[in-house]
């Protein structure tokens, strides 16, 4: 019996972005940030060609139903399908919860938070306007294949990787270990962010590549660079 390469579960994302707050009146009475670029270090002649994210802070407390069936049932209300994920976003000393939306139109906001409203979701109230960096959790399924050990694409996102760690990293290590990789390979328009997938039922360490010319090629010797760097344990 062979076995699948293809790994389907649960697992997170976590980043660093510039946040900002959006400026439509309808929603003056809300805190809605967008990212103004979500994968800052990938560069592009045309920051316009990335996709749009747009994080909600809410209230998590005194709801009286799961916050993911709450939203997944506000937003099917729009007949449309929504690619929503809840997570935190930390500016500060302050960290929210949020719901996450990916590529929508921001005209449409005031009509998701209606319907968010109506389930029970509550949006955080605005307090003075943000433009900041966030470090930011999302909570998200993934599809990968596994092309080689502890190197896996994304089924849902040709221009995304992933490589498995010997273990958990601290931001800063990213860093450090990231700018030695990117002065050693000729593959250097890449972004970062670290991650957890489920493997095999285990929860796995990674670091999430984005890359604009990414390929089966490219990821692995992105991320043969980055096993040069990585520590061992």
């Amino acid at each position: 019996m062979t076995t699948s390469n293809v790994l389907s579960g649960s697992g997170s994302i976590n980043k660093k972005e510039f946040v900002r707050s959006i400026k439509v009146k309808p929603l003056k009475d809300y805190v809605i940030l967008e990212s103004t670029d979500p994968f800052p270090e990938a560069h592009l002649r045309h920051k316009s060609h990335f996709v749009k994210f747009y994080y909600i802070p809410i209230k998590a407390e005194n709801l009286n139903q799961d916050i993911k069936i709450a939203a997944q049932s506000a937003e099917s209300r729009l007949g449309e399908e929504l690619a929503s994920a809840l997570g935190d976003i930390t500016i500060g000393d302050t960290t929210y919860h949020s719901i996450r939306l990916r590529n929508i139109d921001p005209h449409i906001l005031p009509q998701i938070i209606k319907y968010y409203e109506y389930e029970g979701i509550k949006v955080v109230s605005p307090g003075t306007n943000i433009r900041d960096y966030a470090f930011i959790h999302i909570d998200k399924f993934f599809h990968l294949e596994e092309i080689d050990p502890g190197i896996f694409t994304d089924l849902d996102d040709p221009q995304i990787g992933y490589l498995e760690t010997p273990r958990k990293l601290k931001w800063e290590e990213l860093e450090q270990i990231t700018s030695k990789v990117k002065g050693d390979t000729q593959h250097n328009n890449f972004d970062r962010a670290l991650g957890t997938i489920s493997k095999h039922g285990e929860t796995t360490e990674v670091i999430r590549i984005y890359c604009p010319e990414m390929d089966e090629e490219v990821l692995k010797e992105i991320s043969k660079i980055y096993r040069k760097y990585l520590p061992e344990q």
